[in-house]
């Protein structure tokens, strides 16, 4: 039938993806003798066609010569990763074609840990900074994130400081044992961004709305199309250490500060929120020929949904932009994407 036809030619369309960037691997390898490492970060959110790609990289590294220093190495959060969770289907098919897996579990830093580092990051010895290294592991059970974070604070807050008179940083231990903390690195984390300006407020939660990382160009049309100054504020969040800009890129230091901005909007406000950015970015000038412009604006709406419709002719609208979306995502054989598209634009019919 069609439907099967179809079928095949999507198999078939990613199979092709998966050879091309095998090959396009084997060729660097080849021409390299330094190895080449692949680094993915929470795995535990990896798509089905990221995971095959991965295996498709890990047999090559066994069966072709030309490609012997392949390394992979994927970060996830083990409460986070469920025994079907198809990595470990992953990781278990290879292990039988011969490919050396090992699995590395790291635990909160111990009380001997977190004085190296407290020592290491205060250049003194660990026998003077043990006091406040015990402070610090108390309140933060040798969580590393929160470390960071409560070591900038207190410095900001001029409980920890550079005596130049000795030379040597000092720390009033008193009044750092009797600062209350958040329970959790969260809570902190929403603590530390209402303490900001509200313009820098403001921009996080737009920005959060967008995912872990945006690009400049992105944000460059966002700020055009909502008419709302975005960069100054969002630098000002750099500075304070909430993101990172990097690449052309601004990305938040951890998804937990993300959540933290994303949480400052009221749940029943967020999807008007999605919404709205997304018809804004639609009207950008480039919007019809970037690729990219389309899935995020388009990926926008339908995250606000069909109840953020006002009237008939504009979910007819929207569905003619998520046939555009998922027409471009045909194109490149992204073809899950594609249907999720597709559906979207249905259910805006529907309304």
């Amino acid at each position: 039938s069609n439907d099967l036809i179809d079928t095949q030619s999507w198999v078939d369309s990613r199979k092709r993806l998966e050879y091309l960037l095998c090959q396009f691997v084997a060729v660097i390898s080849s021409s390299s003798s330094l190895p080449i490492i692949l680094f993915l970060d929470d795995l535990q959110w990896a798509d089905e066609a990221s995971i095959e790609v991965v295996k498709q990289l890990l047999l090559m590294s066994v069966s072709s010569y030309q490609c012997k220093q392949f390394f992979f190495v994927g970060c996830c959060r083990g409460n986070e990763m469920k025994q079907d969770h198809k990595i470990w289907a992953v990781l278990n098919g290879v292990r039988n074609f011969g490919v050396h897996t090992e699995i590395i579990e790291l635990s909160c830093m111990d009380k001997d840990t977190t004085n190296s580092m407290v020592s290491d990051v205060l250049c003194l010895s660990p026998r003077l900074t043990r006091p406040l290294s015990d402070i610090l592991f108390h309140k933060t059970k040798g969580n590393p994130l929160f470390f960071c974070q409560i070591m900038s604070s207190w410095s900001k807050d001029g409980l920890l400081k550079l005596s130049l008179h000795r030379h040597r940083w000092e720390w009033e231990e008193e009044r750092i044992q009797s600062t209350e903390l958040p329970e959790n690195v969260a809570m902190f984390f929403t603590g530390t961004i209402r303490n900001l300006p509200n313009e820098v407020q403001s921009a996080l939660c737009i920005l959060s709305c967008f995912g872990a990382t945006s690009t400049v160009k992105l944000i460059k049309s966002l700020e055009q199309a909502i008419n709302t100054p975005l960069f100054q504020p969002l630098d000002k969040a750099v500075f304070e250490g909430l993101l990172i800009k990097h690449d052309e890129k601004y990305s938040f230091v951890h998804d937990h500060v993300q959540s933290a901005a994303y949480n400052l909007m009221k749940p029943e406000e967020r999807c008007l929120y999605h919404f709205q950015y997304g018809l804004a970015l639609c009207s950008g000038s480039m919007f019809s020929q970037d690729d990219d412009a389309i899935f995020t604006a388009v990926g926008q709406i339908n995250r606000g949904g069909p109840s953020a419709v006002s009237n008939p002719a504009q979910g007819a609208t929207i569905a003619n932009l998520n046939l555009l979306a998922g027409k471009r995502a045909v194109g490149m054989s992204d073809f899950k994407s594609a249907f999720t598209f597709f559906d979207h634009g249905i259910s805006f019919l529907r309304k």
